[in-house]
């Protein structure tokens, strides 16, 4: 497993979809690969009211998988 190494840019793709996360909340997820860190994230009840807010509805599978398209885009530019 590789682990997400780039917090920044995780933190940079849930901006980019309107759903603020902590540095607390990344570093709780920090020992991840990035899709599971995501998916943590996302499970996370707080955080999916937050998405939920912001989207209108509840984050699925498919927002799971643009997210890690922004992570992953953004780590490589990093």
């Amino acid at each position: 497993m590789r682990v997400m190494n780039r917090p920044d840019c995780l933190q940079q793709a849930f901006n980019r979809f309107g759903v603020t996360i902590s540095a607390a909340e990344i570093a709780g997820v920090s020992q991840h690969a990035a899709h599971e860190a995501i998916l943590v994230l996302l499970a996370n009840r707080e955080i999916a009211a937050r998405f939920d807010a912001a989207h209108g509805h509840p984050p699925e599978e498919a927002d799971l998988e643009a997210l890690l398209e922004v992570y992953e885009a953004a780590a490589r530019k990093a």
